[in-house]
């Protein structure tokens, strides 16, 4: 199963400013874009794991080395050991995330309804170890080097 995956992350901002006579209107605009074709080296992956999931207890570890999923109906396991890509949503409406280790690195805070994006294409990417998430609800996209069984 070959890989291609497009990241694309947008924002435009506008401001209008309240002069009494006239109004000025400025855009800010910044755009990330990032292609990974399939493969091990700089800007490239081998898989995908994502999951929406609400945490049972006060937190909860995903081992990145063993992250259960469901692929045409039959039970795998995706073992990822890079990872180029890492994306977490904070889906719960008022309690405050926490997530720390692998690609999040020492660990933050989101808000309720904030998000993150990590994004590394380097050969090596990031860190493909533990991720401990502190919450209730959150989405989680990761992409990067690895295997599915």
């Amino acid at each position: 199963m070959a890989l291609n995956a497009q990241i694309t992350l947008s924002i435009l901002a506008h401001e209008t400013s309240a002069g009494d006579l006239s109004r000025t209107l400025r855009a800010t605009p910044a755009n990330y874009a990032l292609s990974l074709g399939d493969g091990t080296g700089a800007n490239q992956a081998q898989v995908v794991w994502s999951d929406s999931r609400t945490v049972s207890g006060p937190s909860e570890t995903l081992n990145l080395s063993s992250l259960p999923d469901t692929r045409d109906g039959a039970t795998v396991s995706v073992a990822l050991t890079a990872v180029k890509v890492a994306y977490i949503r904070n889906a719960h409406a008022t309690t405050a995330l926490t997530v720390a280790g692998g690609p999040f690195g020492s660990g933050y805070t989101l808000p309720a309804g904030a998000a993150a994006v990590h994004a590394d294409p380097s050969a090596g990417g990031m860190a493909a170890t533990n991720v401990t998430v502190t919450g209730a609800a959150y989405d989680i996209v990761l992409i990067g080097e690895g295997t599915v069984t």
